[in-house]
């Protein structure tokens, strides 16, 4: 992918609309469709201890219907099209997509802005989304993969941390929240002040900046204060560890990690590179070539790190046979510490670098796939030339980068260690 065809300061597209929505917009003819991606402020961040789960309700309720159409009449009209577009919640913010042929463009901006002016929050509704969401919720309860993973969360985050999962507030938080719960969190939590929209495809941008200030420009929240504030880093300073036991399942799922960093700290690329030796190139970098491969312990191994304007985490991750446990975490440890102690090779860094930098075409193949990456450089600031100086800057990292990121990050004796998986034999 040469670079001239990769977006950039020259062909990124942008304007503020009248309610201080900022827009971008990259033209792209090769297909005659458009994607829209974007955020507001407006996450799970401002809800309240007793309120878990009210932002994502929030936002999936905004498609079920409004005052001008009911959620059947909506499916209908974009169906009919093959269109989409819908909304869902995240840590901070509110967010927002659409897909559609570029000549149906004003169609589902008519709807997705009805949704946000208009929205209904109707009461039939509420309750099958109640209904559907406790069930999901209760199905995490009996699955080992959830479970681990919402344990180890819990093992990172204090308790009055907002990255810090529950499921058992969200299942009592659910029960609750009415109607009027929605409505007063969306008018006071939400805002399109702040907020970004991203627009790729079959369009000029001096029309598609029109278009969205006729379909969006009205939409305020005047007395809107939303939580804008970045949460705390946690801390690691001993070794945790819990095990979970779900019954009637014969395999246990393993998280062993660590807090993480926030997207914009420099050690960003560095550790993308890290973990990718670790446990992501090929079929699970080091962690499922030896746990997989060699010791066959493992259905799957790999490793991970979650980033968002506050710090994540970077989990090591496999799914093994409830007798092979122990096994399988030592050699976790054992991993960690080979890439602490021992350099990585010129070939393996080199390999590891050629695919970072290659996947990068693949995810611009797409103008969804382009719109997400403007959102993300939107997001977290990181500059117009971010995708463009992306290669670069992967390639510039070094052997010696990828040991100094495993010694700071990865400590073998100071974890949070998750277990998941059916009793004891003796218990069951």
């Amino acid at each position: 992918m040469n670079h001239a065809s990769i977006p950039g300061p020259d062909t990124i597209h942008r304007e503020v609309l009248s309610n201080g929505l900022r827009v971008w917009v990259y033209e792209n003819f090769e297909t005659q469709t458009v994607a829209l991606t974007g955020y507001v402020p407006g996450g799970a961040i401002n809800e309240g201890p007793d309120e878990k789960g009210l932002a994502s309700l929030t936002a999936i309720m905004l498609r079920r219907g409004t005052q001008h159409h009911d959620f059947d009449a909506i499916n209908e009209t974009v169906e009919s099209v093959g269109a989409s577009f819908h909304f869902d919640s995240g840590k901070h913010t509110l967010g927002i997509d659409a897909y559609a042929l570029a000549e149906d463009l004003d169609l589902v901006l008519d709807l997705l802005a009805e949704s946000l002016l208009l929205p209904a929050f109707p009461a039939d509704e509420l309750e099958k989304t109640r209904t559907r969401l406790l069930t999901r919720l209760e199905e995490q309860k009996h699955s080992t993969r959830a479970m681990a993973s919402i344990t180890f969360n819990q093992q990172i985050y204090p308790p009055d941390h907002p990255y810090r999962a529950s499921l058992d507030a969200q299942l009592d938080a659910l029960h609750r929240l009415q109607r009027e719960d929605l409505l007063r969190f969306y008018q006071t939590k939400v805002t399109p002040q702040g907020g970004v929209l991203v627009l790729v495809g079959a369009i000029r941008a001096e029309d598609a900046f029109a278009r969205l200030e006729a379909a969006l420009g009205a939409w305020h929240h005047p007395h809107a204060h939303p939580d804008l504030s970045t949460p705390p880093t946690p801390t690691l300073t001993e070794t945790r560890e819990k095990q979970v036991r779900v019954q009637g399942k014969s395999q246990s799922d393993i998280i062993l990690g660590w807090p993480g960093i926030p997207r914009t700290h420099p050690d960003y690329t560095p550790m993308l590179v890290t973990n990718a030796i670790l446990g992501r190139f090929g079929l699970g970098g080091r962690l499922g070539n030896r746990i997989r491969e060699q010791m066959g312990l493992a259905y799957y191994a790999h490793s991970t790190f979650t980033v968002n304007r506050g710090a994540g985490t970077w989990r090591l991750a496999a799914g093994v046979h409830p007798h092979q446990v122990e096994r399988a975490v030592q050699a976790m440890k054992d991993e960690v510490v080979r890439m602490r102690e021992e350099k990585v090779s010129p070939q393996e860094l080199e390999d590891v670098q050629r695919y970072l930098v290659g996947s990068l075409a693949l995810r611009l193949e797409t103008n969804a796939g382009i719109a997400g990456n403007l959102l993300n450089m939107a997001w977290y600031g990181l500059g117009l030339d971010y995708l463009q100086r992306y290669g670069d800057q992967v390639r510039a990292v070094t052997i010696d980068e990828v040991q100094r990121i495993a010694r700071r990050y990865l400590h073998p004796q100071r974890y949070a260690l998750a277990i998941a998986g059916p009793p004891p034999e003796s218990d069951a």
